[in-house]
């Protein structure tokens, strides 16, 4: 396929690798960087070269994902978008819309979908070994200005509200986790803070208690100011409890039957490359990648729930 990949920033960058690596041929969109590989074909906006490819990967600011990816679903393109799939809700119900109506794939690049901690977790519940879950917890924490170390993070989309930063749509992933194991949040109660001496003018810290069907109570940290980074999560059920360690790389699990600990190490580079091509053998198939455009939208809605709650003071229903 001839690509397009929207952005030249840390993600954009790995997408451009993954795709020549199978073979494909990629155009880059990057109006903010002055110098670009010479080996790359670029271009400073996504209409001058839409005409060119058949799909699109839009891994720009968060900002801008809803007008690069409703542009290309528009003109008939497969579109691949990096999380989270929009910064409000309006416009990720837009981009479901369109991807339906475009009849193209259309998916949002999750990569910890393939991470083997958090699938782990879900062949533990599918199979059943977990029981009926009835607790469970995501968390993710690292101080900011550890995230790039190459950048300052005050100039990074991270630290800006107008570029759609924040913990809570930085750390979407948990959000996303959460409900591919236990289905979509019914309400969550949420207090969020910008608690450090962080120069951004977003959160930096946000807490959560999401309720899921079943009356499953789900717990939610996310935060910028962790020295250590910190991501996992725990299912605790009727028949086991699991428990994803990211630093760790195991999955424990605690039932009657005793305990054992099952291996989850991983190269995070490698869930990226599965993400790509898996979005590429969607293509080819006909199919829809892993993650849909409307399991992103549901990950924004309780992000955006959240954030409600917090300015609220008051229990949000999704």
């Amino acid at each position: 396929m001839r690509v397009a990949v929207c952005g030249f920033g840390s993600a954009g960058r790995r997408h451009v690798e993954d795709l020549r690596a199978l073979g494909h041929v990629v155009l880059v969109v990057d109006p903010a960087r002055q110098v670009l590989p010479e080996s790359l074909c670029c271009a400073a906006t996504l209409e001058e070269i839409i005409d060119d490819v058949e799909a699109v990967v839009v891994a720009s600011p968060n900002r801008f994902h809803a007008e690069q990816s409703l542009l290309a679903l528009e003109r008939g393109r497969h579109v691949l978008v990096e999380k989270p799939l929009a910064d409000d809700l309006d416009d990720a119900g837009r981009l479901v819309t369109a991807a339906a109506s475009a009849g193209v794939t259309a998916g949002v690049a999750m990569n910890l979908r393939f991470h083997p901690g958090p699938a782990t977790l879900k062949l533990l519940l599918d199979g059943g070994e977990l029981g009926r879950p009835l607790h469970a917890a995501g968390w993710f924490g690292y101080d900011l200005r550890r995230w790039r170390p190459q950048l300052d993070y005050r100039q990074t989309y991270s630290a800006h509200a107008e570029q759609g930063g924040g913990i809570v749509l930085d750390a979407i992933h948990e959000l996303d986790i959460l409900q591919w194991l236990l289905g979509p949040a019914r309400s969550v109660t949420g207090e969020l803070g910008h608690v450090s001496a962080l120069e951004i003018d977003v959160e930096d810290v946000a807490l959560g208690v999401a309720r899921f069907g079943g009356g499953v109570l789900a717990s939610i940290s996310l935060n910028y100011v962790d020295m250590a980074y910190r991501r996992g999560c725990l299912i605790a059920g009727t028949r086991a409890t699991a428990r994803w360690d990211w630093a760790r790389g195991t999955v424990e699990v605690c039932g009657f039957a005793g305990e054992r600990v099952l291996d989850a190490a991983c190269d995070v580079r490698e869930t990226y490359r599965l993400e790509v091509a898996d979005f590429v053998r969607a293509v080819e198939s006909g199919g829809q990648p892993r993650t849909s455009f409307s399991e992103g939208r549901a990950a924004v809605a309780l992000a955006e729930a959240l954030k409600a709650s917090a300015a609220s003071g008051r229990r949000v229903e999704l």
